[in-house]
């Protein structure tokens, strides 16, 4: 009796087959015959060719419950039409992989948490465009290193505080402000081969001793 013809019978029972061909069904093939069968909305893990099934034969077709077995080294595939929600009530979603974790998407991810942490030892990030909207920033980092095309900062107020500063500028540096205030406790040396001094209204020059040329 093949399976086909087993179909015909009104009560349903399980039996175990081999996967023949995948497609929009899936083809197992049993002990009696071969026959398609539709992959139930619970088995999850994606039937692949040469795979045991376990399947539910009724008289309204053939569906795939279970994987039974499949092929050594080959990846389980969990595959669903449509949607996929994953829910814990009451308790955390973990993922845990030995070797690494791929969150792959033709479209956006998002993510939305209260408080978001990522630990890792080294990391990269390659983005054409990112646009960053928050409160604050607070970054504890040894060593820091930029290299930009052009950087353009609109600030209310900007405080530094360093043991050591150095510029180094190839062609213009220009400042612009309504008042400049440059103090140092020892020495202010300005030196370049032309130096010009101007001032609208008044110039001054105090100290308790004055050296020209």
């Amino acid at each position: 009796m093949t399976a086909a013809k087993k179909l015909t019978r009104r009560e349903t029972y399980l039996e175990t087959g081999k996967v023949e061909r995948v497609g929009g069904m899936v083809e197992v093939r049993f002990m009696s015959g071969s026959c398609e069968a539709r992959r139930a909305k619970s088995c999850l893990v994606a039937p692949e060719v040469g795979d045991t099934v376990l399947c539910a034969i009724e008289p309204e077709g053939a569906f795939v419950l279970v994987v039974l077995e499949g092929s050594d080294g080959a990846p389980t595939k969990l595959v669903a039409d449509g949607d996929v929600e994953v829910q814990a009530r009451g308790g955390r979603v973990t993922l845990c992989a030995s070797k690494g974790v791929d969150i792959v998407s033709g479209g956006d991810v998002a993510m939305t948490s209260a408080e978001l942490h990522v630990r890792a030892t080294k990391g990269s990030l390659g983005i054409d465009e990112l646009r960053y909207f928050g409160r604050l920033v607070q970054a504890e980092v040894t060593k820091l290193a930029l290299v930009a095309q052009q950087v353009d900062s609109v600030l209310t107020r900007l405080t530094q505080r360093a043991k050591r500063v150095f510029r180094f500028v190839e062609e213009l540096d220009q400042t612009r402000a309504g008042t400049v205030d440059v103090r140092a406790q020892e020495m202010v040396a300005l030196r370049g081969e032309n130096t010009v001094i101007s001032a609208r209204v008044l110039a001054k020059v105090d100290g308790e001793q004055i050296h020209i040329g």
